[in-house]
């Protein structure tokens, strides 16, 4: 569940990010598929990142 929640967040961000461009419409379509990779990666790194400070310094 937390998985697709990253994706639609990713999703609706890089749909906004790329309308706000002036673009030909496939360059907007790449741009919308960078930006969804972009903003995936990132929104996992943050979780991986939140999940080991939760188990290093707070279950113990």
């Amino acid at each position: 569940m937390v998985l697709l929640g990253m994706l639609a967040v990713s999703s609706v961000l890089a749909g906004w990010l790329s309308r706000r461009k002036a673009a030909e419409k496939p360059v907007r379509v790449m741009m919308f598929i960078g930006y969804f990779w972009l903003l995936t990666f990132l929104q996992l790194l943050l979780a991986t990142l939140l999940y080991y400070i939760g188990q290093r310094f707070f279950l113990h």
